[in-house]
């Protein structure tokens, strides 16, 4: 293989792993983990698309499924609405957090203490970013 072809294989290499025009950052991953058997979990976290993209899917191998879910106040009454997708803004961070968006953690294989919980976002452009989420106690789920 000549010493071109090797330095533009490694061009190539470097620009698909490092191009800032597909940055994407998760901050704050955290997972809670139901309180009994049979239980939903949550997680929550912060994400930031260096270009304009959307959340359209979930997964966990620890996971029966996951789902990304709302919550709105209608006529003074709290409720969760499932969502299919979620915008993200160019270089906008969208929070999921507790009484706002979250994502609802179906059939939750146990965590051990300390382990960390993965889980899987899959974008509208075809990124997929594999992100362990610390598991955190508490009661406040949603």
């Amino acid at each position: 293989m000549s010493m071109k072809l090797v330095i533009a294989a490694l061009a190539l290499l470097l620009s698909a792993c490092g191009g800032s025009a597909e940055s994407l950052t998760v901050d704050n991953a955290t997972y809670r983990a139901p309180l009994t058997d049979g239980g939903v979990g949550v997680a929550y976290f912060s994400i930031t698309s260096a270009t304009a993209d959307r959340i359209t899917g979930l997964s966990s191998p620890n996971a029966g499924r996951i789902e990304m879910h709302a919550t709105v106040t209608k006529d003074g009454m709290a409720s969760m609405e499932r969502l299919d997708s979620v915008e993200l803004p160019a270089g906008q961070t969208v929070i999921f957090a507790a009484r706002g968006l979250h994502l609802m953690v179906f059939s939750p294989q146990p965590v051990a203490p300390g382990a960390t919980f993965p889980i899987q976002i899959e974008l509208e452009s075809g990124r997929k970013e594999a992100v362990s989420f610390a598991q955190t106690l508490g009661t406040d789920h949603r």
